[in-house]
């Protein structure tokens, strides 16, 4: 796990989904193995992950596995749905290329930040040519 400093997120880096963009994490119980997305294995590791519980990325980060107000939470399918198209991350049906870019930028983060944190790679990986927070020049 790279955890960026202060409030930031904690970003899983490993196996990611091709899918949707959001990291996958195996473990076996009982003799049964299970895969999960990292953000719903967080809530699960934090006690929050029950029947109907759906986890809402509030910082938009499909990497992110840091259970925080303002990161993963505990939330139903309605309000976390709600939030997506607030937020405009709903035009997969519209916008086929949608999960292949969220894939990619997901790919571009994890190798960013295989060596720990660093604002500028990220911000990079992100397609930012500077971090967040950067004064313009001109």
């Amino acid at each position: 796990m790279v955890k960026a400093p202060g409030d930031g997120c904690w970003f899983h880096i490993a196996a990611i989904s091709g899918v949707d963009g959001y990291t996958r994490l195996t473990w076996r119980s009982g003799g049964v193995s299970r895969t999960e997305s990292g953000h719903r294995f967080a809530l699960l590791l934090a006690g929050q992950l029950a029947d109907g519980v759906v986890a809402e990325h509030r910082c938009n980060e499909p990497l992110c596995v840091r259970v925080d107000p303002g990161h993963v939470v505990a939330s139903t399918q309605s309000a976390n749905l709600r939030y997506a198209v607030a937020c405009g991350r709903t035009g997969a049906i519209r916008n086929p290329d949608q999960h292949t870019n969220r894939h990619a930028r997901s790919l571009a983060v994890r190798d960013a930040l295989a060596s720990g944190w660093d604002a500028r790679a990220y911000s990079r990986a992100c397609g930012n040519a500077a971090p967040p927070n950067t004064p313009p020049l001109f």
